[in-house]
């Protein structure tokens, strides 16, 4: 099971599960990497999900319905923990086949992905100079280089997991997101804490520390998304 499929699998299972088609949102998807980083297999991850869900079906409800990847994470560290114990003394490689068991997926082709990052490239360009501070104009010259350096190695024909190809990615919008808030006012990004804080409220209970943080942290990147009209910069948007 390749990094790719470990997200989409767990997304249509969530989406077929919950019962009505919407895409799970960017802060779940920040909760299935964190699942996928503590080494919480797929089939694991699936099983937490269906005895959440089995258990909120069984109850009456009416015509409310699970609207956050984050009311299975109890069930799904529950469950993560008992494979654990069950397969202590096992080598990791063998512990991980067992839990394996969906096929895989194509994953994004180089065509799709070229696409992403020409649409990215093209997108920082057009950002208003006007909306920027001085220092920040360099910094994106330099995202731009390294996207454009990205582009240049797909193009190549050069072989390139997605796993190493997400990750590439990650640390690019990494750079392009600090750039970027430098140039919004702190009452603006004080503006989006507070808002983070009210949509994440009922995450503060059922996460870790740790967890609900990389999760705030990736409501606040949205924004700044958003603002100068940027897309994700992610192969699992494909």
């Amino acid at each position: 099971m390749n990094y790719y499929n470990y997200f989409t699998e767990i997304e249509e299972h969530f989406v077929r599960r919950r019962g009505k088609h919407l895409l799970i949102s960017p802060m779940d998807w920040c909760l299935i990497a964190s699942w996928r980083d503590a080494g919480v297999p797929l089939q694991v991850a699936i099983r937490g999900i269906d005895i959440a869900m089995d258990g909120f079906f069984s109850r009456k409800h009416g015509s409310s319905k699970v609207n956050s990847l984050c009311y299975c994470h109890d069930s799904v560290m529950t469950e993560y923990a008992s494979y654990l114990e069950a397969h202590v003394g096992e080598s990791p490689e063998n512990s991980q086949k067992n839990a394996s068991g969906a096929e895989d997926k194509d994953e994004p082709g180089i065509p799709a992905t070229m696409k992403l990052i020409s649409e990215r490239i093209s997108e920082i360009k057009a950002i208003d100079a006007k909306q920027l501070n001085d220092g920040s104009q360099e910094g994106l010259q330099r995202v731009i280089a390294r996207l454009e350096e990205l582009q240049h190695h797909l193009d190549s024909g050069s072989r390139m997991d997605s796993e190493t190809l997400e990750r590439d990615l990650s640390i690019t919008d990494e750079l392009l997101m600090t750039e970027l808030r430098s140039s919004i006012s702190a009452e603006e990004v004080l503006e989006w804490e507070k808002e983070a804080k009210r949509e994440l409220k009922m995450y503060r209970k059922r996460l870790p520390r740790e967890t609900y943080e990389k999760i705030r942290g990736n409501f606040i990147r949205d924004r700044i998304h958003r603002k100068f009209s940027i897309g994700e910069m992610s192969i699992f948007r494909l």
